[in-house]
């Protein structure tokens, strides 16, 4: 990762590199949960939960919060917004073993950014009104020819920072500071970037990184797992000079779309 504290930076350089993390517990929750039929899965849609981005989007839905109908790939999003209890019961034993300790670490790992970044406010900002979510990505493997060059279109995230705790798959790329589209090397140490909150709280002074995922073989399948640092839901927030509710946030965000 290179170095990311100025308005042109992609990504946050850590001072101790972070050893990737096994994701083969949420990854088997994930894949159990896809293989159960359609009518299953559809009960734990976005619209039964209501709560910020939480629930699941598959690949064609015209109404997801978090893709586009033309992206190929089905997501789950997890939090602690919602209760365990609402959640496929693939997903409660990582819900309930192992999700404090993930977000433990990738707090850690936001502090020590927000440190280096020197925003004054943003660490009370942090502690007092962000909470975290996974968006759990699975790219299926494409056996026809398809016109999207694409597997998730070019988008900035609703994140304060993302981080792929789990390291980076091979497909990621992002836009730089020129507008030139730059493929991500492929690692197994975790990987932060800004999303739009940073950008939106530092009024542009820190800009958003647009990403997207191509695709490269169509006949291989993807899985991947983000977590996003986001503003609690039903909250009342102020930042310097700027006095907004986590919904208004969420509304500005999708507007962007």
């Amino acid at each position: 990762m290179k170095e990311g504290l100025s308005s042109k930076a992609s990504f946050f350089k850590l001072k101790n590199a972070i050893a990737k993390s096994s994701d083969e517990s949420i990854k088997s929750a994930f894949e159990t949960f896809l293989k159960q039929p359609k009518t299953y899965r559809l009960e734990y849609l976005q619209a039964h939960f209501n709560c910020a981005f939480d629930g699941y989007s598959f690949l064609g839905q015209e109404d997801s919060l978090n893709q586009y109908s033309t992206d190929l790939l089905h997501s789950f999003v997890l939090s602690k917004f919602s209760p365990v209890e609402k959640y496929p019961v693939e997903f409660a034993s990582f819900l309930k073993s192992e999700w404090d300790s993930i977000v433990k670490t990738i707090t850690s790992i936001e502090q020590e950014v927000i440190s280096q970044l020197q925003i004054s406010g943003l660490e009370d900002f942090y502690n007092t009104h962000i909470g975290h979510m996974a968006s759990c990505n699975y790219y299926p493997a494409i056996s026809k020819n398809v016109n999207e060059p694409l597997r998730l279109s070019k988008h900035v995230d609703v994140s304060l920072f993302t981080v792929f705790v789990y390291g980076s798959a091979n497909g990621f790329s992002y836009e730089d500071e020129f507008g030139d589209i730059k493929a991500l090397k492929v690692s197994d140490h975790c990987v932060v970037f800004p999303g739009y909150l940073l950008e939106y709280l530092t009024k542009g002074k820190i800009k958003a990184l647009p990403h997207q995922v191509n695709l490269q073989k169509a006949n291989q399948e993807r899985y991947s797992f983000a977590f996003f640092s986001i503003p609690k839901p039903k909250q009342q927030m102020q930042f310097g000079d700027m006095n907004f509710s986590s919904d208004a946030y969420y509304k500005a965000y999708l507007n962007l779309f």
